[in-house]
């Protein structure tokens, strides 16, 4: 080689490696900012967090039990968290199908008992939605009980999949089980289309008993056997249900498809209005005289909207002081595509979110915007928000799933 070539080639590599080098650099410091920005942030300085776990594989739910947490995910597993150490081997692995939104999807408890909703892979390969109970004796899920035999098809999304049990007025044991699936996009009566078929347990949400999975006399469509169980229809796909301790009353958030995520109060034989309708009825031009009316039914509109959808999640209530009087039995929303959690007040009588007076453009009830967006986030930087619960300790706790992180909130 000649020394003309070997300087012809040093230069050609100083001109190829140092862009690339800045380029490099630029890409670090590009992330660097990223994951900066992907940390929670509060609008109240006061407010704190701490990562719980982490390395979770897409999780779903959890439970406090005891002084554990049990935390279900997507792929199966039921992983127990004691003394602040994550076991590696999961307490309980259930057979599921994964694709989309199929999986392992909730989990409840009544203080001795453990209430799941999965897509199960059933002896003959084929699928289906179930709610079982189990009992946990602090180490293994034993004792199954089918309670639900729900359909997986023809999906594979809109499966739904929270539970939120109801505690009876004069004690501390939980009799009643609410049990939220989608659409798994079917078109039926079910689904406020003009169709012959008969209910198919889809886009509902049923209310039955939580020792044997028995439909419950008080509920509205109870006299007919095929819709005994049904609280609430008209469902599109649900991410989040709750009961207000101070009410009684169900809520729940619903996803919209390009338009109008939704906030609903459930009352007894809410029709929530899908297909005719996502966000108010106002903005749409379908009627009432669009819906399929089963007996007892009624509709009312979302209490709140999302012109563009950010995927809410799970919906709670701060029944705990812990992070300040202020926000005591305020609602908490969570999301999935931004990580925000939003924050909103209810009227005197539990029936209605109220709104900032001052922003006018949101008195509507549809966030139009981003502006109208930020007026009720209370935190952000959390990612994907599959579930928000209230600690033994009174604290906030939120599982993201794309990070697979445990938060805690707390002041």
């Amino acid at each position: 080689m000649t020394q003309y070539q070997a300087n012809y080639i040093v230069r050609n590599y100083q001109f190829v490696l140092v862009p690339v080098i800045v380029m490099f650099s630029i890409l670090i410091i590009l992330l660097i900012h990223n994951n900066a920005l992907a940390e929670p942030f509060f609008n109240d300085p006061a407010l704190k967090y701490e990562i719980i776990t982490e390395g979770l594989m897409n999780p779903t739910g959890i439970v406090f039990i005891n002084n554990d947490i049990l935390i279900a995910e997507k792929e199966g597993n039921i992983r127990l968290l004691s003394n602040q150490q994550l076991d590696e081997k999961p307490v309980h692995e259930f057979s599921v199908n994964t694709k989309s939104e199929r999986g392992l999807l909730g989990i409840e408890t009544d203080g001795s008992n453990i209430f799941v909703y999965l897509t199960e892979i059933t002896n003959d390969d084929s699928l289906r939605n179930r709610v079982y109970k189990y009992s946990w004796n602090g180490n293994e899920l034993t004792n199954q009980q089918l309670l639900l035999d729900l359909p997986a098809l023809p999906g594979p999304n809109h499966d739904g999949g929270k539970l939120v049990l109801e505690k009876g007025n004069n004690s501390n044991i939980s009799h009643n089980l609410y049990v939220v699936i989608g659409d798994l996009n079917h078109r039926g009566i079910l689904q406020n289309v003009n169709s012959n078929d008969k209910p198919d347990d889809t886009g509902v949400i049923l209310r039955i008993n939580s020792e044997d999975g028995s439909a419950i006399e008080s509920n509205p469509f109870y006299s007919n056997s095929d819709t005994s169980k049904y609280f609430a229809y008209g469902i599109r796909n649900s991410f989040g249900i709750t009961i207000d301790s101070l009410s009684g009353t169900l809520w729940q958030t619903e996803n919209g498809p390009s338009e109008y995520d939704e906030i609903n109060i459930v009352k007894p034989g809410f029709n929530s209005g899908w297909v005719q309708f996502m966000g108010p009825m106002s903005r749409s031009d379908n009627s009432l005289n669009d819906l399929q009316v089963i007996p007892n039914s009624f509709y009312s509109d979302p209490q709140l909207s999302w012109k563009d959808p950010v995927a809410l999640t799970d919906i709670e209530f701060l029944n705990s002081s812990k992070l300040g009087r202020q926000y005591l039995d305020k609602m908490i929303v969570g999301d999935y595509n931004e990580g925000n959690i939003y924050i909103l007040s209810l009227n005197e009588k539990r029936d209605n979110i109220l709104l900032d007076t001052t922003n006018k453009d949101i008195l509507d009830k549809v966030i139009d915007n981003d502006e109208e967006d930020d007026s009720i986030i209370f935190g952000t930087g959390f990612d994907s928000i599959t579930d928000i619960e209230i600690g033994p300790d009174g604290f906030l706790y939120v599982l993201s799933f794309n990070d697979g992180i445990l938060y805690k909130i707390y002041i």
